[in-house]
């Protein structure tokens, strides 16, 4: 556990050096087994973050160990690992590009015939496409969780998700492969927003 939770700190820095955790923003969690999940504690800003900033939940959400209060957006986190067996890191942030994409599409991101579309599992052509959708944001988490249960059980959630005005989840095998989804998907949210841009620009 104390390497697993060694790699998110290492990260999560990272983030916040980038620019995609500001402030407090943000959570980020690993599956430790198949009764346990490990998460950042809530209000913890990530670029000041330790091994004391985490929690360890069940998966009700149910805190195991642990002096804080785990995010508040904990549930979140269950639905992804209760739903795909190989996802063992989930991490949400908020950086520009997920941002502003989710303010400016309505229900989903289409992404299109992109190379870095290889990034993800099961994709060996260009030629694809990747829907990535968008969900109000709300402050019910036990209702926003039932909302993204439901997508995922109509196949409409595979690599990521985003909250309208409050940035993306993504998740992956492990630490790493996490933070290559979610860094592939941000490149491909910043050439969305830029061709929406010079679309509008040759109006």
């Amino acid at each position: 556990m104390e390497e697993k939770v060694a790699d998110v700190v290492k990260i999560a820095r990272e983030f916040h050096a980038r620019g995609w955790l500001p402030a407090t923003a943000g959570n980020l969690s690993v599956r430790l087994d198949d009764k346990r999940v490990c998460i950042t504690a809530s209000g913890t800003h990530k670029g000041h973050i330790s091994e004391k900033d985490f929690v360890i939940v069940d998966y009700e959400g149910n805190t195991l160990d642990g002096k804080k209060k785990p995010s508040a957006e904990t549930l979140l986190h269950l639905v992804v690992y209760k739903n795909f067996s190989d996802v063992n890191a989930v991490f949400h942030v908020h950086t520009i590009n997920s941002t502003l994409v989710s303010r400016f599409l309505e229900d989903k991101v289409i992404l299109k015939d992109y190379e870095l579309l290889k990034a993800f599992d099961g994709i060996d052509t260009h030629e694809s496409v990747v829907e990535i959708p968008i969900f109000q944001n709300m402050q019910d988490m036990r209702g926003l969780s039932n909302i993204l249960q439901k997508a995922i059980d109509k196949n409409e959630v595979r690599y990521g998700f985003l909250l309208k005005s409050h940035g993306i989840y993504a998740w992956g095998k492990d630490v790493m492969d996490a933070y290559v989804k979610l860094e592939a998907l941000d490149f491909l949210f910043d050439c969305e927003l830029r061709s929406m841009h010079l679309q509008r620009s040759s109006l």
